[in-house]
């Protein structure tokens, strides 16, 4: 998508004032549990972050904190940080106290916006792990859940949230309100620091790739023949320092022919560092040497997919994402999808093993509500879970509600 179109779609998005609302039965890790949010009417106005951009050409953020009377706090605290920022001059910290158990700010609209082709993102600093949350609420109270999942120590970083789930059927063409929140849990502090607000696109027909980190045996010998049967592309992560010479070496991980083999039958073959461990606890190894040795190894070598990454462990933190910047294309981590266009390459959301329930539910939603998703599989648990998932993508594929993709179909088309 060119970033004009981009550009001029987000500021579409642009309104000013609010209206007031309620909340009631928020969800921390499912759709089960619930807060208790008060809302009351909260005194907003415009802002820079509101008003329709001057140039299509340039950023467009929909909400840079500039000016936090825009925000109620329902729970919790906020406070300008003027100390660092992604956008502008100023950030908001958001703060959960023990007696609260989460922070929690609103927004309202005087006219209702049109979210249905598009996902809500913020730019996230953090110096905790955090599972922050975008909530957007029609007028019935209808309401769309986004999240993601984050490691600490992370300076601002643009961050891809991906749907967790609706409740009530939210017309997500006229949203009313949106709201900002990070639980802790009783008796627990959290914070993290919040800056660009952001809407992004995401694919009308939505898009899944298949992902198998750790270069493990049963990737050739119980996925390729699967996958085969249905034509689908899929993408290795391999720890290039572990891959084994032959069949005569113990272990579990691919043989050189083995992964050759996934390469000849189309398979991306992309990086899981040097060794796969993880990155942010190494011991005698610098992450520099782990992530561009490890690229290089896979370039000398002839595979397409070298310029992709997923993170060991699931783990990185700043030096980790810049230096993934610098040797690397896309790479994957997180948990929650799908998400929209691509805004920041480093950090791609990526499902990891899910079971046959959790698959189905992620694979329903981005057939219902487009967007991209990968879904990735380390050893193979359960073969009667992946499967099961393969059998319902394949239902969802032929009924032409999904596309399955490799992470190069996402670098060359839906990045912005």
């Amino acid at each position: 998508m060119k970033r004009r179109t981009y550009l001029a779609t987000a500021g579409a998005l642009a309104l000013a004032g609010c209206m007031s609302s309620e909340d009631s039965d928020d969800p921390t890790n499912s759709s089960n549990d619930s807060d208790d949010g008060d809302d009351t009417e909260p005194d907003t106005g415009s802002d820079d972050g509101t008003d329709e951009p001057d140039d299509p050409e340039e950023d467009h953020t929909f909400d840079d904190f500039e000016d936090l009377a825009n925000w109620e706090v329902l729970m919790g605290s906020m406070s300008v940080d003027d100390s660092q920022s992604y956008e502008g001059s100023q950030c908001a910290l958001l703060e959960a106290s023990e007696s609260d158990g989460q922070v929690r700010i609103s927004r309202t609209f005087s006219e209702s916006v049109d979210c249905s082709d598009m996902m809500p993102g913020l730019a996230i600093a953090t110096d905790m792990p955090v599972t922050p949350v975008i909530q957007l609420y029609d007028e019935d109270r209808g309401k769309a859940v986004y999240r993601q999942r984050l490691q600490g120590d992370l300076p601002f970083e643009r961050i891809n949230f991906g749907i967790d789930y609706m409740q009530e059927d939210p017309d997500l063409s006229e949203i009313v309100e949106v709201h900002i929140v990070l639980w802790t849990g009783d008796e627990a502090e959290g914070r993290m620091w919040v800056d660009d607000l952001h809407f992004v696109p995401r694919p009308e027909t939505g898009k899944v790739m298949l992902q198998f980190p750790g270069a493990y045996e049963s990737h050739h010998e119980t996925v390729l023949p699967m996958l085969e049967e249905h034509d689908y592309p899929a993408t290795a992560f391999v720890p290039t320092a572990r891959i084994r010479d032959s069949s005569d070496h113990d272990g579990s991980r691919l043989t050189r022919d083995q992964l050759d083999d996934l390469a000849d039958a189309g398979w991306l073959i992309g990086s899981q560092s040097l060794h796969g461990n993880s990155l942010t606890s190494l011991e005698g190894r610098s992450q520099e040497d782990e992530l561009a040795d490890s690229r290089a190894w896979l370039e000398d070598n002839g595979y397409d997919g070298a310029g992709y990454l997923s993170y060991p462990s699931g783990a990185y933190d700043g030096e980790t994402l810049d230096l993934a910047r610098e040797h690397y294309d896309l790479a994957f981590v997180g948990d929650y999808a799908p998400q929209g266009y691509v805004t920041n390459p480093v950090l791609c959301a990526q499902v990891s093993s899910p079971d046959a329930d959790r698959a189905r539910h992620v694979l329903d939603i981005t057939a219902e509500f487009g967007g991209i998703t990968a879904l990735s599989y380390y050893q193979l648990e359960s073969t009667d879970d992946f499967e099961s998932m393969l059998s319902h993508l394949t239902e969802l594929v032929e009924a032409g509600d999904l596309e399955v993709i490799t992470p190069a179909d996402v670098e060359n088309e839906y990045v912005l």
